[in-house]
């Protein structure tokens, strides 16, 4: 493989930096992360409603 660039190798650091410890990632449960479990679910249910919301539009559009 050939050398990496110093570019390269600073972006690599910075991204490293953004991400959790593998520590941290060993401390983390099921039961420490319901906001996440939450934010997840309440993506899906706001993508389901603005799909919905479009589609209706859509279909009036279309019956005019």
């Amino acid at each position: 493989m050939t050398d990496r660039s110093p570019v390269r190798r600073e972006l690599e650091a910075s991204i490293r930096s953004l991400l959790p410890s593998p520590e941290a990632i060993k401390g983390i449960t099921a039961r420490q992360t319901p906001t996440t479990a939450v934010a997840g679910v309440g993506g899906l249910l706001a993508g389901y409603a603005w799909g919905w919301i479009r589609g209706r539009r859509s279909r009036k559009r279309r019956q005019r």
